[in-house]
């Protein structure tokens, strides 16, 4: 196997639920929101169109929206992985389809610092966002943040992923080792494309702790 690396979806991967879809529903004025799902479910809205629609429709300020974000939780396996990777020199990164701004301040607060976040860009007016798509590419309309793209540089590494949307079907695709749930498992089932079932990051930790194992088992042979 190849050196491995870690690449991450934040929403109801890290974390229990999606946090995203907690705040539009939270921060909404209106149901105008459920529409624009919708049409991007079924196809006749990309998720870059429906994400910039759903946020600009938000009304929060910034400091009401970090304060709430201050109490999510980010699940305790994942810090345990990121402890291996240290050990072990193995990259990590976050590729979603959330907002830079919520994933910082979520990390911050769960003691997290140094993992690189590759996501969508957010700024603040009064109670007006507005939102930002630098990573976008028109080629992967299922995902505002073209995540597949940040898995190009690592083709001489074992890609391992883990993710629970469409928006991380094409990195899913893209990847060696897949951990899947929700939406994406069901994705990838209609492919016929293995993977990894996880509700929590607890398998993912074990299957890290098993490359190490092996790894010390190819040194000592």
């Amino acid at each position: 196997m190849h050196k491995p690396v870690l690449v991450f979806d934040f929403d109801n991967t890290l974390t229990d639920g999606d946090v995203l879809d907690e705040i539009i529903q939270k921060f909404s004025p209106n149901e105008d929101w459920r529409e624009w799902e919708t049409e991007w479910s079924a196809g006749r809205l990309s998720a870059r169109d429906c994400l910039r629609l759903q946020v600009e429709n938000l009304r929060v300020t910034r400091a009401a929206l970090m304060d709430y974000l201050a109490g999510i939780r980010v699940d305790a396996a994942f810090l345990e992985i990121l402890e291996w990777a240290q050990m072990e020199r193995v990259e990590t990164i976050v590729v979603s389809d959330s907002f830079l701004p919520l994933i910082r301040r979520i990390l911050d607060c769960n003691g997290i610092g140094a993992v690189p976040v590759f996501a969508n860009d957010l700024g603040f007016a009064g109670d007006r966002l507005q939102p930002g798509f630098p990573f976008h590419e028109p080629a992967f309309p299922r995902s505002a943040n073209a995540k597949a793209k940040h898995l190009a540089g690592y083709e001489r590494n074992t890609i391992i992923f883990a993710g629970d949307g469409r928006s991380d079907l094409d990195a899913a695709l893209a990847a060696d080792v897949v951990f899947a749930k929700d939406t994406l498992a069901r994705e990838l089932a209609a492919r016929k494309v293995p993977y990894r079932v996880f509700s929590d990051l607890s398998p993912v930790l074990d299957y890290v702790h098993t490359l190490s194992r092996k790894t010390a088992k190819a040194v000592s042979a």
